[in-house]
């Protein structure tokens, strides 16, 4: 058997997991994904991803990467892991890719969806966040709209996380309504920790008039996290897509 990386695009329900990233007893999928893997080459093999999404969020498209010592079919690596993942994780496709290809180091942009539903709903409680908070659909879509180029997003990044670099490059940002549902979409080259739902949350204090526009734009003049960002809950926010 030759050295095999392949490629992944994911999708799973993050609501039972303690997000991406592999942590001794609790349940991760990345954790979840090595074991499966495990079980089908016999040994510890490394999953690395696109994102390491949070607690409780999801991913419709998240990618990943492994390495195996087998030259096994896409179609065998697909419907092998598959039986082997659960029920809240399932691979889309599967292909082989070069050597070099890194999921996380290799993606030129990422795109995030977060959804939030006016009112109460069993159904939706999983998958997006409930609330009743009275929104101002106009406004929200005047807040997206300059969130685009290249900003300083320091006041929406987690304080243990923060970075050399807080610039992230924004390509799109747009909120949409249907009926009782609020959809907002952002595509940027990179996402600091914590960085969409700090976004969307403190649109959503703007739009429920608990902030002004002016409190929002000092945010990016004079970046600095402070007690005005509300974080949005995980539930609502899920990666759609990773472009290379």
């Amino acid at each position: 058997g030759g050295n095999m990386n392949y490629k992944c695009v994911i999708e799973y329900d993050g609501t039972d997991f303690c997000g991406w990233q592999y942590q001794p007893r609790e349940r991760t999928v990345q954790g979840e994904f090595e074991k499966a893997v495990g079980k089908m080459v016999k040994k510890k093999v490394n999953v690395t991803a696109a994102g390491r999404t949070d607690s409780g969020v999801h991913a419709a498209g998240q990618v990943v990467n492994f390495k195996v010592d087998k030259d096994w079919s896409t179609d065998i690596v697909l419907k092998g892991l598959n039986a082997n993942l659960p029920t809240d994780i399932l691979i889309k496709s599967c292909r082989v890719v070069s050597d070099t290809f890194n999921a996380r180091f290799d993606a030129k942009s990422r795109e995030y969806r977060y959804r939030i539903y006016n009112g109460r709903s069993p159904l939706k409680s999983r998958n997006l966040w409930c609330s009743n908070l009275d929104i101002d659909h106009a406004m929200l879509s005047r807040l997206a709209s300059k969130l685009t180029g290249e900003q300083h997003f320091l006041s929406f990044c987690v304080k243990k996380s923060q970075k050399e670099s807080n610039l992230c490059h924004v390509t799109k940002s747009c909120w949409t309504k249907r009926g009782n549902e609020h959809t907002f979409r952002i595509v940027a080259n990179r996402f600091l920790h914590g960085m969409v739902r700090s976004l969307v949350g403190t649109m959503i204090k703007v739009a429920n008039g608990q902030l002004t526009e002016h409190d929002f734009r000092e945010l990016f003049e004079n970046p600095k996290r402070s007690a005005t960002i509300m974080t949005a809950p995980p539930q609502g926010l899920c990666l759609m897509k990773v472009d290379y």
